[in-house]
């Protein structure tokens, strides 16, 4: 076959494509969407009967605006690893980790510990993923329309980011502050979910994304 047969043959074969929004767009967009998801579900489960004392707290009001900020910044990082040339450097890559940590810390400084064990908590393990579920899903998604060059990172970041509202979901609704259960029942699925994410990362993002034939309106970057 001619050279000028095989670019005619692949130019042929092409499918239209959508270029994908910019990272800030599609930050946002999933942003407003996982806020939605968290707050509806947390509107269905019904928020802890002393909320309201609890909003006139600064210690309370600290660390929830403090578990926001990391899901901006773990939103922000996943979606900038999704794309080729905009991958943010180690710095902003860290902020999100630091936050966890001054989070934890804070944690352990402002609330007591247990006298004895933390009961069970499946019932926050199971509020979290009922407020993560929907926004976790969208997340992956939009993330694989990328070309992640780094699947673990950005997919670690993504989950980061979804756990880190259901953690914020969840301090809504529960109405235990003790150390031991906060630590067991509530940052140890986050810290679970990452890890998940990761292989999650690994495996979804480098599995081929298999575009419909027909109008652009299918192509790749169609979501965000």
């Amino acid at each position: 076959m001619k050279s000028e047969d095989l670019v005619r043959s692949l130019a042929n074969e092409l499918e239209p494509v959508r270029r994908l929004s910019s990272v800030e767009w599609r930050t946002a967009v999933w942003i407003a969407v996982a806020v939605c998801c968290a707050a509806l579900g947390t509107w269905a489960l019904g928020p802890r009967a002393d909320l309201s004392a609890k909003l006139r707290d600064p210690v309370y009001l600290g660390e929830s605006a403090l578990l926001f900020l990391i899901f901006v910044l773990s939103a922000r990082s996943a979606f900038h690893l999704s794309v080729p040339g905009a991958e943010r450097s180690t710095q902003a890559r860290a902020l999100p980790i630091a936050g966890l940590l001054v989070w934890a810390g804070l944690l352990a400084v402002n609330h007591p510990a247990e006298a004895m064990a933390a009961p069970a908590g499946w019932s926050c393990v199971l509020k979290m993923i009922c407020v993560v579920l929907t926004p976790s899903l969208a997340v992956l998604y939009m993330l694989r329309k990328g070309a992640p060059l780094s699947p673990g990172w950005t997919g670690w970041f993504g989950l980061l980011s979804a756990g880190s509202l259901a953690l914020l979901g969840t301090r809504i609704l529960c109405s235990k502050d003790g150390l031991q259960h906060v630590l067991f029942w509530h940052l140890a699925p986050l810290l679970l979910a990452t890890f998940v994410g990761i292989h999650l990362g690994r495996w979804l993002f480098n599995r081929p994304l298999a575009l419909p034939r027909g109008d652009s309106g299918g192509a790749r970057g169609s979501f965000g």
